[in-house]
């Protein structure tokens, strides 16, 4: 019997991008049974439980630790398996076995001129490696797929595209605590419009709060809630809401939990994401799943996993984000025309076709 190993180093509890791609292909594979060994760091042997999991033993803390043990650490591990999916570009370089890696967007490329010279030399050794020998390479879209051949033109027989999908977590929640989070948040009283995802550049938060500031004064009673870590470069999103003098308008939740974020989506008017760039994005399919009108970017990975069922702003124009958001939320008949197309998209992203789509391309690349 061939033995398959999926590399969940990256898996977090409640992590976004790759963390959140890792950890529901890990779930899923575990709940559907399917025969594939799953590594994962020492710190999460009291969360999951499964037979089909091994563990690091040794501390990873951070992505610097856990690429060395990639790279390095896990060699004669590997040995032990006729094939390995690792859920990023960084495949190993000295493991000539069969691989498969999973790419989720060309940042290493479009984004450069966010990282140091050392990250990008890094970055492109790692990308070159995988792009060279892996046997497959999973797009989480077509747009990412385009954009791969677009640096890479000559490997398209290796691309296969398998959409992740959304989970719309079962989290009971009884009034006095929604109402605490409510508060904490300082939103008990008022209606606001949601961004879920972490404050980055690419995110383009700025330009969001300048689209929100254009038009507070015709709707009052709502806030502009981003809920969201800090990722990097985030300090000119703070400054920009102090500049524009509306800290009583612009709620940071930082990091929420399942529970306080399931809180933000029940309660939230409308969901808005301005970014410039993504290679899927799952936070507008999860405000989609939650009956959430949507307002997104025109960007083209948005457009192919909204369709029709959200309505689309140009991210340059703080005009057209505020005139876009005051539409659907002044527009009753709109809202529920957006809420019911999404309730037919959100079908299509579904994380047991995910894992039967990568399970049969494990089998296909034996």
């Amino acid at each position: 019997m061939k033995k398959i190993l999926l590399n969940g180093l990256h898996y977090e509890s409640h992590g976004a991008g790759i963390s959140k791609y890792n950890h529901m292909l890990l779930k899923t594979f575990i709940e559907e049974n399917y025969d594939v060994d799953i590594l994962v760091r020492d710190e999460f042997k009291n969360q999951i439980n499964s037979e089909h999991l091994m563990f690091s033993n040794k501390d990873i803390n951070g992505s610097k630790d856990r690429i060395i043990y990639e790279q390095l650490t896990a060699q004669k591990l590997y040995k032990g398996y006729d094939l390995i999916h690792f859920p990023d570009y960084a495949t190993p370089i000295l493991y000539k076995g069969k691989k498969i890696a999973t790419i989720h967007d060309m940042a290493m490329h479009t984004m450069r001129d966010k990282r140091t010279f050392m990250q990008n030399v890094t970055k492109n050794i790692l990308l070159w490696n995988t792009i060279a020998h892996a046997d497959k390479l999973i797009c989480v879209s077509e747009f990412s797929k385009r954009e791969l051949l677009n640096y890479y033109p000559k490997i398209e027989n290796k691309i296969e595209v398998i959409y992740e999908g959304i989970e719309i977590p079962k989290v009971h929640i009884g009034y006095d605590e929604e109402v605490k989070i409510l508060k904490r948040f300082d939103i008990l009283c008022n209606k606001f419009i949601l961004y879920v995802g972490t404050i980055a550049p690419h995110k383009n938060i700025k330009k969001l709060i300048q689209g929100f500031n254009y038009i507070k004064d015709k709707i009052p009673e709502y806030k502009l809630v981003i809920a969201g870590k800090k990722g990097w470069m985030y300090d000119e999103v703070f400054n920009e809401v102090a500049i524009l003098g509306i800290q009583d308008k612009v709620v940071f939740t930082d990091f929420v939990g399942n529970m306080e974020l399931e809180v933000l989506y029940k309660n939230a008017d409308l969901f808005v994401s301005v970014s410039l760039y993504e290679g899927f994005g799952f936070p507008p399919l999860e405000a989609m799943g939650r009956a959430i009108p949507v307002l997104v970017s025109d960007i083209e990975i948005f457009k192919e996993i909204c369709f029709d069922a959200a309505m689309y702003c140009n991210p340059n124009e703080l005009e057209d984000i505020g005139h876009k958001i005051i539409q659907i939320l002044h527009s009753k008949n709109l809202q529920e025309e957006l809420i019911k197309k999404a309730n037919e998209r959100i079908k299509s992203f579904d994380w047991k076709k995910t894992a039967k789509k990568t399970y049969s391309l494990y089998l296909d690349t034996l």
